[in-house]
């Protein structure tokens, strides 16, 4: 079965269980023998036994039924597409995979979806996209793997990726999970850039599904990676659309001596699929990139918006410029400090005209307990929202609506509301304010109930028109869910749209510590990189050798690296904050 437009070709082979991606032009990128596997696990045989039974399905595709082409309506133009549908699992679950082809835009989109046809629930582990290359599997020889595999030489069955049919140099680049997450590029003798402060940290920076590869030439990204050829000036975008089903996760191998390798999935989470119930992964993709052409990665960005309904370039909010209570005072701060910063901007406003006025963390009495404040707000913060707005600027105040300090009121009195792991002990959602701090379970309908009146109150009952979100990853980590059928990004996605319901249109939310692909459309500005610092390496609390090589905490050479490598984004799926000027 064959898919053409002008730029692209699709091929998908049942006898082999693959599919494969060519280009008409010569030396184009390609895509040849492109495996898929679902993982997922079913309850067990015996009664006696206490795992649950696992799964593989979608290496072989048996007795697959296959659509005729059509075409069909999108937000992409019209989409040449195709369905393969293979026998039913023994369990019951029925697999079906869709391909298209968009002529207008020269990308290939596919996903997949699930059906519990069965009688008994199903676990949904990991959905392989893409298995293309050869990943060498753990043994004592020397890192890539074995030493008789030259570039000349293809292990049969394992697929094949090519940004250029000779590579050349290779790259890989890596987007970050989230507002901090360090995104960069990297070349064959690079090592994948992470933390070494393990457990305090990584509940923040990375997901928990996603590989954080310790070897030479191994790299891993979120969303969406390139695979590219510096010597040819080609690359291989692969991807997905949005985040709105699952968090979609990249595996790269590059190096001198082995043809590249690439694997992209979406995290299931080991959401439980109930008989009857459905799950559809967002659409996967793949753009040919022209390393050369000014904005290489237009075509896949551009799609992006318009798969949320979002006009190219952003309409409707403009940058702000303004004044953070944040890198004056910190958590020090209290409302006269604020009526004196909003004074000396009324005298200086001709000069340097300051927009906004935000209250950040500090004027609530513990995080989590939003409405009740600290002593430095004796009267709370609405008087300082009037103040702002008669001021003639924007009132702006800082809230980080789903996380919780371990000893806030709010985790003594409604601990059912946290997220908590598979020894009922509270998730872990790193360390900050120097505790090991707490999530909310969004799946729990009070906790998310609760999420919302703090929004509603800031906005209705105090009169905030300007919202920063901060620490939002926490909805969505690695745990034991009130709901099991959702993964964890379904939940953050759900979290993120009821916040939005709850306080219009009119207000502005800026996203910050968030998963990119599940605010786009919800916020209308993203913090886009680490915290900036007044220091150029990271520092705390008097370390900073140990600290000089993290890659994601707070100081201004990893806030100015995000700021570059995610420039592209800016005005298309939302205005970038690339923090404060200090």
């Amino acid at each position: 079965m064959n898919l053409k437009t002008s730029t692209l070709q699709l091929t998908l082979n049942s006898s082999t269980s693959t599919w494969s991606l060519h280009s008409p032009q010569k030396d184009a990128p390609y895509l040849d023998g492109v495996k898929m596997c679902l993982h997922y696990q079913t309850k067990p045989n015996a009664w006696y036994a206490v795992k649950k039974k696992s799964h593989q399905a979608l290496e072989t595709w048996k007795k697959v039924q296959i659509t005729a082409p059509e075409d069909v309506p999108s937000p992409h133009g019209s989409l040449r597409q195709v369905t393969l549908t293979p026998a039913p699992e023994r369990c019951g679950l029925q697999i079906a995979l869709t391909f298209a082809l968009s002529e207008e835009h020269s990308l290939l989109l596919w996903k997949v979806r699930l059906e519990n046809q069965g009688e008994s629930p199903v676990w949904v582990d990991k959905i392989e996209m893409l298995k293309a290359g050869f990943f060498p599997k753990k043994t004592l020889l020397p890192e890539p793997g074995p030493v008789t595999l030259k570039r000349n030489t293809i292990p049969a069955g394992q697929g094949v990726i090519r940004p250029h049919p000779s590579p050349g140099k290779l790259g890989f680049f890596s987007n970050g999970w989230q507002s901090w997450s360090r995104t960069g590029s990297y070349g064959a003798k690079n090592f994948y850039r992470q933390t070494r402060l393990g457990f305090l940290v990584s509940p923040m920076w990375y997901n928990a599904g996603t590989p954080r590869p310790k070897h030479l030439g191994y790299f891993a990204s979120d969303m969406f990676g390139v695979l590219g050829d510096r010597q040819h000036r080609a690359g291989i975008l692969a991807g997905f659309l949005s985040q709105k089903e699952h968090f979609g996760s990249l595996h790269a191998r590059i190096n001198e001596r082995l043809y590249p390798a690439l694997r992209l999935w979406a995290n299931g989470d080991h959401a439980r699929l109930d008989p009857g119930a459905y799950m559809t992964t967002d659409w996967a993709v793949i753009q040919f990139v022209n390393i050369d052409d000014p904005d290489p990665l237009k075509p896949y960005l551009n799609a992006v918006a318009r798969e949320h309904g979002l006009q190219s370039p952003v309409s409707g909010l403009q940058s702000s410029t303004g004044w953070c209570s944040w890198y004056d005072y910190f958590q020090n701060i209290t409302a006269e400090d604020v009526r004196a910063n909003l004074q000396t901007a009324q005298k200086i406003k001709d000069a340097v005209p300051l927009n906004v006025i935000q209250i950040d963390d500090g004027f609530e009495k513990e995080i989590g307990d939003w409405l009740t404040f600290a002593p430095g707000f004796p009267n709370g913060v609405k008087p300082l929202a009037d103040e702002i707005k008669q001021a003639g600027c924007v009132s702006g105040l800082w809230l980080a609506p789903f996380i919780v300090h371990r000893k806030s009121k709010l985790a003594r009195k409604n601990p059912q509301w946290l997220l908590r792991n598979r020894w009922r002990l509270p998730v872990n959602a790193g360390f900050v304010w120097n505790t090991f701090t707490r999530a909310l379970d969004l799946t729990h309908p009070s906790a998310l109930e609760h999420a919302k009146k703090v929004l509603r109150t800031a906005v209705e009952d105090w009169g905030f028109t300007y919202l920063k979100l901060d620490f939002l990853y926490a909805a969505a980590l690695r745990g034991k869910y009130q709901d099991p059928t959702k993964t964890r990004a379904q939940v953050l996605r759900q979290g993120l749209e009821a916040l939005r319901e709850t306080v219009g249109d009119d207000i502005t939310l800026l996203g910050c510590g968030v998963p990119l692909g599940s605010a786009i459309g919800l916020v209308d500005a993203m913090r886009i990189g680490a915290d900036v610092a007044p220091e150029w390496h990271p520092s705390f609390a008097g370390f900073k050798a140990i600290l000089r090589a993290e890659p994601n905490m707070p100081s201004a050479r990893n806030a100015l690296q995000n700021t570059i490598t995610r420039a592209n984004l800016h005005n298309r799926w939302w205005v970038n904050d690339p923090d404060c000027l200090l």
